[in-house]
This record gives C-alpha cells, sequence and structure tokens, in this order.
C-alpha cells in the first residue's frame, strides 16, 4: 500500500484487514517482486527458486495489479509505454480522467464499469472519487509500431456466462469469473495466472479473498476449489491463448455412462453382437 495525498483515509471493504500505514492510500499493488506472500516470502523470492513451477512453459512473469484509489484529483501517473488496461470500479458522475501527450492533454470521460486500453508514454490522472485498477504485464514486446492513439475505450460486449473476456493480446489477457457455488482451478502448467477479488465473498480453499487483493496461481501449482456465488475475480495472465484452467462443471462420470448404455441395450431387439470402444 503507497501512501498518496490524493488517497484516502478511509478504504472501506478494499482489502480489509490487511496492515497498511498511517497515512492516506492512494495505490495498491499487486505481483510486484517485493509483495511478501502467505509463504512468508517474497514473490519475487519464489519465483527466482522456482521458475519453471511457478511461471510454466512460457516462462512470462505474471501481470501486475494497481488499485487507484482518489479522495481528490491525483498526480499525474506516469506510464511507461507497456500495454496497460484498466477497469473503472468506482466513479460518481460525471467524473473523468485526464490523459497528456507531450504537451497535448485531454479530458476523457469515466463511468462505473468502463475498460480502456492504454499503450505509449503518457501522463493519467483521476478525479476525486474515482476508483480503477490497472492490469499491466512485467515484460516489454519489441516488435509492434507505437501506437497513433494511446488510449482507446474497450466496448463491454453484454455477455452473461460466467467466463467474459476484456482484452486479448500477446502480452497480456484479462477475464471476468463470476463464481459459481464451487468450481476447481487447475493449473495447465502452460502459464501463471493471477486472480484480484473484485467483490467481497470469494474463497480459495475455504481463505476468504479481500476485495482487491490479488492470489497468484502458479503454472504447475496444485488444484484449487473456488467458491463464492456471485463473487467476481478479475484474471489476469501474461498470453493471447485463452486457457482452460477453470472447471464449473463437474467431470464426465464414464461410469453412468456405461450404465445408461446398458439400460439401451437390454431394450433393444437382439441383433448380431458387436464391439462397442469405450469414449
Amino acid at each position: 500500500m503507497l501512501p498518496r495525498r490524493w488517497g484516502r483515509d478511509e478504504l472501506g471493504d478494499w482489502c480489509a484487514g490487511l496492515p497498511r500505514p498511517s497515512a492516506r492510500i492512494g495505490e495498491i499493488r499487486s505481483c510486484q517482486a517485493a509483495n511478501p506472500t502467505s509463504t512468508g516470502s517474497s514473490l519475487g523470492a519464489l519465483i527466482q527458486n522456482a521458475p519453471e513451477e511457478m511461471l510454466g512453459d512460457l516462462g512470462r512473469a505474471p501481470p501486475s495489479v494497481r488499485l487507484v484509489l482518489t479522495d481528490e484529483p491525483t498526480d499525474a501517473l506516469n506510464l511507461d509505454g507497456r500495454l496497460g488496461f484498466w477497469r473503472i470500479i468506482e466513479s460518481p458522475l460525471d467524473r473523468a480522467l485526464l490523459l497528456s501527450e507531450g504537451k497535448r492533454a485531454r479530458r476523457v470521460r469515466c463511468r462505473r464499469g468502463d475498460l480502456f486500453r492504454i499503450e505509449g508514454a503518457t501522463r493519467l490522472g483521476f478525479d476525486a472519487g474515482v476508483a480503477a485498477c490497472e492490469v499491466r504485464p512485467q515484460f516489454l514486446l519489441e516488435n509492434s509500431p507505437p501506437p497513433a492513439n494511446p488510449l482507446r475505450r474497450i466496448l463491454a460486449h453484454r455477455n452473461t456466462s460466467a467466463r467474459q473476456v476484456w482484452m486479448r493480446d500477446a502480452a497480456l489477457s484479462v477475464e471476468l469469473w463470476t463464481l459459481p457455488e464451487r468450481s476447481v482451478l487447475e493449473p495447465d502448467g502452460e502459464t501463471c495466472h493471477v486472480l484480484t477479488a473484485l467483490t467481497p465473498g470469494a474463497c480459495i480453499d475455504g481463505a476468504p479473498i479481500a476485495r482487491g487483493q490479488s492470489v497468484f496461481a502458479p503454472a504447475n501449482g496444485d488444484a484449487c476449489v473456488l467458491s463464492g456465488h456471485g463473487a467476481t475475480l478479475m484474471v489476469s495472465y501474461p498470453d493471447l491463448a485463452p486457457t482452460n484452467v477453470w472447471r464449473t462443471t463437474p467431470q464426465p462420470d464414464p461410469g453412468a455412462g456405461a450404465l445408461r448404455q446398458a439400460a439401451v441395450l437390454s431394450t433393444a431387439p437382439r441383433q448380431t453382437p458387436t464391439f462397442v470402444r469405450a469414449a
């Protein structure tokens, strides 16, 4: 948690229960190398000691997550040109973000739920009363030209599925997961994932995740149970291809299929026997 002049004294239920400085908190950063973890070691030390287990076959560092909380307009946040994804989580009416490119500056209206893609060396500022979450890859892709327009609004499609795609890029994928009563996260060894709680109520293996808190899921870690019906997680990982690590439905039961097939055969007319290969 980083103190800022324009930050908030009261964080509400953002990262409730975590130790914090006495000054106003303007930024909460996750998945930085210096972040302490539940194991007692820093995240950077965990990755350095077991890079293949932590990062998987892809070998890319996890995305960083930054939560910005304002009580008055922010000072300029300097963006270094790497791709950044922003979601506006709280915003009173008629609030805006200020984007500065060189000597040119423009105000862009922002409302709760708005999604933005920002790429290029710019400065960003937020009005008072705004909470915004940024996801950014911790590496640079060198083969892409500088964008003509560093800020693009992402149009969110009306989607009722439990897994919604917010952004796909060669360096970063960001999704929204709406949890059922129970589901399973099964790492596939390909890449790591970062799960950030946007609402209260989410639990991993029974342990609650505070709103705004992030959980690092190693690429070769153990399977874990996600619970909390209706709670939402922002899930990010450093790849374009969608991963298949979230199991929201029970796996097929081969025994039940065999019983159904046996029931059908018992009522069917007798014919020449045929061999059936199990699926």
